[in-house]
């Protein structure tokens, strides 16, 4: 018995270690939250990442989900694909925080975009 604990105590580490890197891996360095709030009231976490990783495909429209308003816009920028590969891991901490909305914004040389809820 004493064993199988260990085991799921370790197991939970790894698992834990590996969502931390993956949230530090999705950060770019020319991109920082821009504003980020709490004040429209409980959000609901799970709902929000989910929407955050369907949020990745290759476009700019914007989508309703998780109780919240979703965008990406850009002036310039490469491609949606690469502004979300920018902005993820902000977010990410920034739903973990519990902000009901945030901003995030990746400047590429004169290029920028921005992506986020409310």
């Amino acid at each position: 018995m004493y064993h199988r604990k260990s085991h799921d105590t370790m197991h939970f580490g790894v698992v834990f270690a590996a969502l931390a890197a993956f949230a530090v891996s999705q950060v770019s360095a020319n991109a920082s939250i821009v504003s980020e709030s709490d004040a429209l009231g409980a959000t609901d976490q799970d709902a929000l990442h989910s929407c955050l990783q369907n949020y990745r495909t290759n476009n700019w429209d914007g989508m309703k989900c998780g109780g919240r308003g979703w965008f990406k816009g850009s002036h310039n920028y490469k491609n949606p694909t690469n502004c979300w590969d920018a902005c993820a891991g902000y977010i990410v901490q920034a739903i973990d925080r519990g902000a009901t909305a945030v901003e995030c914004d990746d400047y590429e040389g004169s290029a920028r975009c921005w992506m986020g809820y409310h």
